[in-house]
């Protein structure tokens, strides 16, 4: 009998491990990332922070603003070479012809298409799927978002939180008193309207930070000198954007997924203050009409780029 109770005891020491293992791990986020990619270069770099990154769990990539089928390439090419094609990619609706260089990277791409079902469909679908679960990351104009409430307008109710890379509430770092409209806001000013006056758990990343954070040179060859087609498809979507050689990417929308996968960690200040996009598209504070809303302030930049960097050199996809 003395082999089997051993036998007994060494089963049950495993069992105890594994469970202890499986409690250990992180649980992972469920994100939908919403994405004018293809204009500026920090929605690509973006969605590379998301696939990188261990502890979330992509629900979908939803597609927004201007020549929405032009843009949804990059994103399904991104997926395909990580190695991430069951990831789904929905197309918002159409509100321009306009172009841009980062297009031409996948203008031929067809081995993955992105689903039929409308964008605002999908996000709508997959919060109720998933109540309380969701953090709807929204890095471009605000026409997707507004769509899925104009058809769920309970959907504040259905989602753990919106982060959005939004706004300007005080200034910028060039000029901290100076309140300017952000592009993502007074690109769809009538969306944007919507979506801040439908009570969400919303938290914005707005230009108060993000113009703080701009990559290095150096930065830079650490991503490219690390070999995977990830790395790849940004160095090759960086030159496309490339102005100039001098040209340096501001790190708007890796922001935003930061706060999202770490709340509060890579910001030296957060304020609740009520908010109202104004006809003009200013996000202004106006203690009467505004709803709540957490604002992201004064970026730890050097943690943060130690942290993202270290996310994307660490990367096992497609390789």
């Amino acid at each position: 009998m003395k082999p089997i109770f051993c036998g007994s005891l060494v089963v049950i020491f495993c069992l105890v491990l594994l469970t202890s293992s499986v409690l250990a791990q992180p649980t992972r986020t469920k994100v939908i990332l919403d994405t004018d990619i293809g204009d500026d270069i920090d929605d690509a770099w973006a969605l590379a922070f998301i696939l990188a990154h261990q502890n979330f769990d992509l629900l979908g990539v939803t597609i927004t603003h201007g020549n929405t089928p032009a843009r949804t390439p990059i994103a399904t090419k991104m997926l395909h070479i990580t190695g991430q094609d069951k990831i789904p990619v929905a197309v918002g609706r159409k509100t321009s012809d306009g172009y841009a260089y980062q297009y031409t990277w996948a203008e031929n791409f067809t081995a993955k298409k992105p689903i039929k079902q409308s964008a605002a469909d999908f996000i709508v679908e997959q919060v109720k799927r998933y109540p309380g679960e969701v953090v709807l990351l929204a890095v471009g104009p605000l026409q997707n978002v507004a769509d899925a409430l104009r058809k769920e307008p309970n959907l504040g109710k259905y989602l753990k939180r919106v982060v959005l890379m939004s706004g300007c509430v005080y200034g910028t770092a060039s000029n901290p008193t100076k309140l300017i409209r952000e592009w993502n806001v007074f690109q769809s000013t009538a969306d944007s309207q919507l979506v801040y006056g439908a009570g969400l758990p919303l938290t914005i990343v707005p230009l108060d930070a993000t113009t703080h954070v701009r990559l290095t040179e150096d930065e830079r060859k650490q991503v490219r000198d690390y070999k995977s087609p990830l790395t790849y498809a940004l160095e090759s979507l960086y030159r496309l954007w490339l102005e100039s050689p001098t040209s340096k990417m501001t790190l708007h929308d890796q922001l935003a997924v930061a706060e999202a996968a770490s709340p509060s960690t890579f910001f030296g200040k957060k304020e609740i203050v009520p908010i109202v996009v104004d006809a003009e598209g200013y996000t202004r504070i106006d203690r009467e009409r505004g709803k709540p809303v957490t604002v992201c302030l004064e970026p730890k930049r050097d943690e943060f780029m130690k942290y993202y960097i270290g996310e994307l050199i660490h990367q096992r996809l497609g390789r």
